[in-house]
């Protein structure tokens, strides 16, 4: 019944891939992350999934790369080098579908090579670290970290020296921030207006538009557990004093910040003590990968206890009407109770997860708002589908562009 009702959605999906705009290239909200998705689909080792429907979305995919590639522009570059949503997404799908689909997606227009080499370019924009540059994901460092571990994970040469730049430039700027906090009184006041006087500055203090968010997208979870996986992946990048030293500190204090239920704040300040947003954005469904993350890498207990905390927050509470997407929906959600199932291997979180995607299956009637992208990865159909997909598949299930090894 589900692998049906998958498959009516992929259709819709299908469909509306031709009406989308290519003013919006990204793969947070535009061609790029629908173009993902269907490579993602291509991809699919489930069984579900007819030969036809494979080949189809291995077509589709090559297709979003031509229109990505027809309308990049890489002169802004200097001002958003994420892969979430700048030119960067467009020039990674574009490896990542000539690497696993060949050569024919790119139509002459770019090679794979070129689309490598495009993304690389964009790696001195990211070292400076007081260029004005966010540290976080969706605009900033973070996101080109990890198109970076993207084309590393697709067996895809990247330097060495190009991520421990762009790692130097954030652990500048995060050490930077933590100082400046220190020096002028505002991680006193933060931490008052918190509830937590007595909780130590950490080593590395992030913020985004004034704000020291929490989460995923924009703040300290998508920091960290990216740090983490370019220790895994580029040890020499990142080595394990560096990483004890500024990585590990200011997750054990990041850890101190959950809340009773589970969750965890948006943010630092007056909204600390609020318990609203269960979202891969704000909330636990970004803190899951980080924590066991964190506890793979460092086998201390209390980090496996606040994820399993964490998933009982999302169980509770996960079913989002914001939509079915995985920013800020419950295709999110059920991501991290996949992420705790791979962990844990515990048959509860499948189950769980399983519920979720069950509701996604009906998105259209679950949601009570239709959100701006309607078919886009991060907030629309592309993201609940690649949920659902992965589903079928639970053990290599990832959450796309940034997730637990």
């Amino acid at each position: 019944m589900m692998a049906a009702k998958t498959v009516r959605l992929l259709g819709i999906l299908n469909e509306k891939t031709a009406e989308l705009s290519s003013s919006d290239i990204s793969m947070y909200t535009g061609l790029a992350g629908v173009g993902y998705f269907f490579a993602r689909l291509s991809n699919s080792k489930s069984g579900f999934f007819s030969k036809e429907v494979l080949d189809e979305a291995t077509r589709l995919s090559q297709k979003m790369v031509r229109r990505c590639l027809r309308h990049v522009e890489t002169d802004k570059f200097h001002r958003n080098v994420s892969v979430f949503t700048s030119p960067v997404g467009a020039f990674f799908l574009g490896a990542i579908v000539s690497s696993t689909e060949g050569e024919p997606a790119s139509s002459g227009a770019s090679s794979r090579d070129d689309c490598v080499k495009q993304v690389l370019s964009a790696q001195r924009f990211a070292s400076v670290w007081d260029s004005g540059m966010p540290d976080e994901a969706l605009y900033g460092r973070t996101g080109y970290l990890n198109a970076l571990i993207l084309l590393r994970e697709a067996n895809l040469n990247v330097p060495t020296q190009a991520v421990h730049e762009v790692v130097e430039a954030i652990i500048k700027s995060g050490t930077h921030g933590s100082h400046a906090c220190s020096s002028d009184g505002t991680y006193r006041e933060l931490m008052r207006d918190s509830g937590h006087e007595d909780l130590l500055m950490p080593p590395l203090m992030f913020a985004w538009h004034g704000k020291y968010y929490l989460g995923g997208a924009h703040g300290f979870a998508g920091i960290l557990l990216t740090l983490i996986n370019v220790h895994r992946l580029f040890p020499d990048a990142l080595n394990s004093d560096t990483l004890n030293r500024y990585v590990l500190p200011t997750i054990r204090w990041y850890s101190e910040l959950q809340l009773e239920s589970g969750n965890w704040p948006s943010s630092l300040g007056e909204s600390c003590g609020r318990d609203v947003l269960v979202h891969w954005c704000h909330g636990a469904t970004g803190a899951v990968p980080l924590m066991l993350s964190a506890y793979e890498l460092w086998h201390e207990e209390i980090f496996l206890k606040k994820a399993l905390k964490a998933g009982d927050a999302i169980w509770a509470r996960g079913l989002l009407h914001k939509g079915c997407g995985i920013c800020h929906g419950s295709a999110g959600s059920g991501y991290a109770l996949l992420d705790l199932y791979r962990f844990t291997k515990d048959t509860k979180y499948l189950y769980r997860a399983s519920k979720f995607s069950e509701w996604c299956t009906d998105c259209f009637q679950n949601r009570k708002r239709v959100p701006d992208r309607p078919y886009s990865l991060f907030e629309g159909l592309a993201g609940t589908l690649y949920f659902l997909v992965e589903i079928l598949d639970p053990l290599a299930a990832r959450f796309p562009l940034l997730h637990a090894a």
